[in-house]
């Protein structure tokens, strides 16, 4: 399926997010080639939640400087589901495997991204898909900082994260660890 497609998919599960579903698409369309990093107004990045207990593994993003899910851009010749496990590896030092049933994103968001000079990016958006995984083996030490952060918690970070909490809190009840 292409990301047209999943939106259109996840949209068709989630009806109370079909605003945003349409609004990604939206943005996707623009781009010249909506998997590329350099693609504007938007791209495609994927990204993991890792349930920990009643919480959600996170790493401390560099450029950000706040707590979020781990995840990044696609490389080129990868899907989505293959960058998001890439991710999860990297950024956390974990193995994973998907949780959920089928291959439709658990989550899907519409981020704002402001200009990183380092980088030579402008204000852009990433169009987030975010798997629901499990951790089933230790690759190494994360290159990035990791804390869980109990679900109740996650308001306060940022308001995506504070929506993905309250969907993620139906789900998930046992202590953070």
């Amino acid at each position: 399926m292409t990301p047209i497609d999943v939106l259109e998919a996840y949209a068709r599960r989630y009806p109370a997010e079909a605003a945003m579903a349409q609004r990604s698409r939206d943005l996707l369309l623009q781009a010249p080639d909506m998997m590329a990093r350099s693609s504007t107004p938007a791209h495609v990045t994927a990204s993991v939640l890792i349930p920990q207990g009643d919480g959600l593994l996170t790493i401390w993003h560099p450029h950000l400087k706040q707590w979020l899910q781990p995840g990044g851009h696609v490389d080129p010749g990868e899907n989505i589901l293959t960058a998001a496990l890439r991710e999860a590896r990297e950024e956390t030092g974990y193995i994973c495997d998907l949780m959920q049933d089928d291959t439709l994103p658990y989550d899907i968001d519409c981020l704002f991204v402001p200009a990183n000079a380092k980088k030579a990016e402008s204000d852009h958006w990433h169009i987030d898909f975010r798997y629901l995984l499990r951790p089933t083996a230790r690759a190494g030490e994360p290159e990035l900082p990791t804390a869980c952060v109990p679900f109740r918690h996650l308001g306060d970070m940022s308001p995506s994260l504070a929506r993905l909490a309250q969907k993620m809190q139906q789900n998930f009840t046992s202590h953070c660890h």
